[in-house]
Formats: structure tokens, sequence, C-alpha cells
């Protein structure tokens, strides 16, 4: 997975004519998450992610052959459908910022009400190096550090993360 995530990281930057000698990438920040959401029981609402955006450069996912995973696009929520041998890429808001707004990242959540079958989703994630400066013409320049700091403060004092905005330049 992180030699995927390489290669993918290293096509956008080759697209956005980004410096590919400094990567931003780390084989430290990576990590692998497994999903289960149980079956629900009769009558239940179900399990639910709330949508959002999500921080890291990209994720790279893995679905069983049922579908969860919700994508929103025009203003409505579309289903990820499963294909077999396939897996789907979900950039975060650190690539969003390193590219300047060319890549944006998406607002996903899962939505899942089935009463016979569970869902298992595998995703491998990958950050920037905690210290790296991701630095663009629409933001501010900002480690991973200082954003996930800021995204810290504001939960505690507000309850909510306010994520990338926090650093954008006003009038980009």
């Amino acid at each position: 997975m992180a030699r995927i995530a390489r290669t993918l990281y290293e096509a956008m930057a080759n697209n956005l004519n980004l410096d590919t000698k400094q990567s931003y990438l780390s084989e430290s920040t990576g990590f692998i998450r497994v999903q289960r959401y149980p079956p629900i029981s009769k009558g239940s609402q179900g399990w639910e992610v709330g949508d959002h955006k999500d921080s890291f450069m990209l994720t790279i996912l893995n679905q069983n052959q049922l579908s969860g995973i919700q994508v929103l696009k025009d203003d409505e929520w579309f289903s990820v459908k499963p294909v077999s041998d396939e897996l789907v890429v979900s950039l975060g808001h650190m690539m969003q910022a390193m590219s300047g707004d060319e890549y944006v990242s998406a607002k996903n959540r899962v939505k899942v009400n089935r009463q016979e079958d569970r869902i298992i989703s595998i995703c491998y994630s990958v950050f920037p190096e905690h210290e790296s400066l991701i630095q663009s013409s629409n933001y501010k320049p900002f480690t991973y550090n200082d954003y996930c700091a800021q995204s810290q403060r504001y939960m505690e004092t507000m309850g909510f993360k306010v994520g990338l905005q926090r650093f954008k330049i006003i009038g980009n």
C-alpha cells in the first residue's frame, strides 16, 4: 500500500509541477485501519460516520462487496459501489493545501443499514511528515503538527474541527 500511495503522490506532484525530490510522505506516517460495521438489529437506525473531510494526504480503501461509503458531489450523496479487485482513493486536506486547491478533499460519510451482512473496509492512510512545511499560493505555510494542534484547540473550545479553512489566505 505504501508503494501505491507513493506512486499516486508522485504522479500528482508531477502534475502540479511540485519538487518531487522533497516527498511529504513518510513510511512512518502511514497506517492501516480495518473498519467493521456489524449487522444491525431490525428496527435499528444503523451505523453512521457523519459527513466529514479527512486531514491526511490520501487514503487507499478496499471495501468488501457491500456498499456503505458515500461521497458528496454537486450537493448529492453518491454511494461508492465496491468493484472486485479495485481500490478507492480519497484525497484529504493536506493534498488539497499542497495543490493550492487543484485537488480538493472529498466530503464523505458511511451509512450502514443492513440487517443480514456486515461491512468491512480496509484503508491505508498516509500523512505528511509532522514537521514538513506545507506551502501553496492559497494557504499560509503550516506543518501537519500546526494543523493537528489548531484542530485540537477548536475541538476543545468549540466542539468541532475547523480544518483547512483556518490556514486559507483571505481573498483566495
